[in-house]
């Protein structure tokens, strides 16, 4: 078993497993663990992040650390698992913290699947509640290029906000009178689709760059399909020397935050 890590995070984009993950990582050995806890780090601190705009985002994170090592209390082990990490306070954390202390789970959801699992559940980039999730094609500093339309991609990402809203308040409009959904045109959501696929390849490029960055924090990458199987759940939390409780067994293969209405 590796030396064990005081704070646990990951790296990965909605709709990829974390509150599952969150979830296994309350039945490990003196451990507290929590999911999106306040101050969870979206909204519109992350867009000035997302934009080039640091010193909210820096203010934050040290706002975080005290609310970690007031969760933390006597435990061991201090886990989070929070989408924003990557785009936002996980950039500070490593100068509040020691590095050594520090895991990160880097957790892998097929792209197409994300893709449509948000798309299902309206957290696009082209309405507000999704502008406070996700990454969106106005960031300063893309690490892979966003969809291009019109030979530009602000252009093109601004041009098809401005047309969603008209049509998604007269879908909405239909649905409530007749009961029916009238839809979207198919380049729109094709659009839409293209930006969360975007979405995924960006989050997993800053992923790269953060294990460059900080070298000295311990990072294992698992999929969701791995946070089924029992056998590869203790072996990625033997990695941060860390291990299950009795009770494990009883929520690994049990997902949650399905979303299916």
């Amino acid at each position: 078993m590796a030396k064990r890590i005081d704070y646990l995070f990951s790296i990965n984009t909605g709709r990829s497993g974390s509150e599952y993950l969150g979830s296994i990582l309350k039945h490990v050995v003196d451990c507290h663990a929590e999911h999106e806890p306040e101050p969870i780090g979206n909204g519109a601190v992350m867009r000035q992040y997302l934009r080039g705009e640091h010193g909210p985002m820096r203010e934050l994170a040290q706002n975080k650390i005290k609310a970690i090592q007031q969760a933390k209390g006597d435990a061991q082990v201090y886990a989070e698992t929070n989408h924003c990490f990557i785009k936002g306070f996980g950039w500070f954390l490593p100068e509040l913290l020691p590095q050594e202390k520090i895991g990160v789970i880097i957790l892998k959801r097929d792209e197409a699947k994300i893709a449509q699992s948000l798309l299902r559940v309206g957290c696009s980039p082209l309405v507000s509640g999704g502008r406070d999730w996700i990454s969106t094609p106005e960031m300063a500093l893309p690490l892979v290029q966003p969809p291009k339309r019109l030979g530009s991609t602000r252009a093109a990402y601004h041009l098809a906000r401005a047309i969603k809203f008209p049509f998604r308040a007269l879908d909405f409009l239909v649905y409530k009178c007749c009961g029916k959904r009238l839809g979207y045109p198919k380049w729109l959501t094709n659009y839409e689709l293209d930006c969360l696929a975007w979405y995924v390849q960006d989050t997993h490029a800053r992923a790269e760059v953060y294990k460059q960055t900080y070298p000295n924090i311990t990072f294992v990458e698992v999929t969701i399909d791995d946070l089924n199987e029992l056998e590869s759940v203790e072996a990625m939390l033997s990695q941060f020397g860390l291990a299950g409780q009795a009770t494990l067994k009883d929520v690994v293969g049990k997902p949650t935050n399905l979303k299916t209405a």
